[in-house]
């Protein structure tokens, strides 16, 4: 089905509104693709029809299919080797000192997908953990997985990926170790799938139920939303990550010119971005 008229300068508003996600012009093609499907299903014969239908509807259930159909839940295990070294030889080994010392410590998958990135950290630690020869300090980290997604939540939670998912990022040694295959099915080990709790949630509402943490891992999503939100996550971000404590974003993405709540650092080829304390210092 076909965008004409202004339809999709409604839809676009209506995505930006409830997910953040800014479509430029050029980008129709997306909602054709991601939503044409809903229009036929709903018995609309338009998307201005389909639009007035959403805004209609009181229950908030269209608003959520039409929020999973466009939100992009591209993600892989242990994505982006510069980040994940970093985590290895810096982040996770502090992580586990903290717990050392307070017995607790907790991280943030902020755009968790299908729980790939937050599975991947439970696997890290958990290895990191054994080799300091204190597996228990692995059961202390708290990993809090979110996504806007409901069905990407669903096959996070269930901890279930096929063939395709599991040889992306996953090496033989990890597979052998955390998965049992059921036919042509992969499942996580209860062990480590306890280690992450998934919720739904909207970046853009207040984080204040979420609690503080001493990592978080947003990536791959602000590079949807316009520089004005982005500016007003990455403060908000700043607000629940524990002075000291670093910020990773994705390989392209950078905090510049957005906020200055945060100190940058370099280790490896991965880009840091550390918490500035009330004086200005980590």
């Amino acid at each position: 089905m076909k965008l004409v008229g202004g339809e999709f300068e409604l839809m676009k508003s209506f995505v930006q509104k409830h997910c953040g996600i800014h479509l430029d012009s050029g980008k129709e093609y997306l909602i054709e693709t991601r939503l044409s499907d809903l229009v036929a299903e709903s018995g609309c014969t338009s998307f201005r029809d389909f639009h007035q239908l959403a805004l209609s509807d009181r229950s908030g259930r269209l608003r959520d299919r039409i929020v999973d159909a466009m939100t992009t839940n591209e993600t892989y295990f242990f994505r982006d080797d510069n980040l994940w070294t970093y985590l290895k030889e810096i982040a996770v080994p502090q992580l586990l000192e903290r717990v050392s010392r307070n017995g607790s410590a907790r991280i943030w998958s902020a755009a968790a997908s299908t729980g790939q990135e937050a599975y991947s950290l439970a696997m890290l630690i958990d290895e990191l953990a054994r080799a300091k020869g204190a597996p228990q300090l692995a059961k202390a980290v708290e990993i809090v997985g979110t996504d806007i997604s409901s069905a990407a939540l669903f096959l996070a939670i269930s901890g279930r990926y096929d063939s395709l998912a599991i040889r992306r990022g996953l090496s033989d040694e990890r597979r052998r170790r955390y998965f049992t295959q059921e036919g042509n099915v992969w499942v996580l080990s209860e062990e480590i799938r306890a280690r992450a709790k998934f919720r739904k949630f909207n970046l853009l509402d207040s984080l204040s139920s979420l609690g503080t943490f001493d990592l978080v891992l947003c990536r791959y999503v602000a590079i949807y939303f316009q520089e004005e939100v982005k500016r007003d996550l990455f403060t908000r971000v700043a607000a629940v990550l524990r002075p000291g404590s670093p910020l990773l974003l994705g390989a392209t993405e950078s905090l510049r010119g957005l906020t200055d709540a945060y100190d940058s650092g370099v280790h490896g080829n991965c880009t840091v971005y550390t918490r500035r304390t009330a004086g200005g210092r980590p």
